[in-house]
């Protein structure tokens, strides 16, 4: 009978081992998420990209980042988020609310984030994988 209360306590904790990592990953996006987008509302775009774009877009973010310099953010509101834990994807769809000054008419943009979740250098994390919207 030892047997089995061993065997059982390891499939317990393996089973427990496996939520906390999802939990971890859908944490841990929630904050990537949010941060990424309030730097784009803050006029951090560089610091955006920096932080958060994979690195085969990243120079291309820097690009559209440094065209959105004029560009005031008045609001943002996610639509909708469709995150995937098991393949490591997410989608989140995010109207901008942005008005680019002498203008003051109030202007609005879809966002479409694509977002993979990648294993740099042992570091796992979020990583951007699509390029943030033209603003005009």
């Amino acid at each position: 009978m030892r047997i089995y209360e061993t065997v059982a306590l390891l499939v317990v904790v393996v089973a427990l081992a496996g939520c906390r990592t999802t939990y971890g990953m859908a944490e841990q996006f929630g904050k990537f998420s949010q941060e990424y987008n309030r730097q784009w509302r803050w006029q951090e775009q560089e610091q955006a990209c920096i932080n958060f774009a994979a690195e085969d877009i990243r120079e291309e973010c820097l690009q559209r980042a440094r065209a959105a310099e004029g560009v005031s953010v008045a609001d943002y509101r996610v639509k909708s988020t469709d995150l995937d834990l098991e393949k490591g994807t997410a989608t989140v769809r995010v109207e901008i609310d942005y008005y680019i000054l002498p203008s003051t008419q109030v202007k609005t943009v879809e966002d479409v984030q694509k977002w993979r979740y990648d294993d740099e250098e042992g570091r796992e994390r979020w990583r951007l994988v699509s390029l943030p919207p033209e603003f005009k």
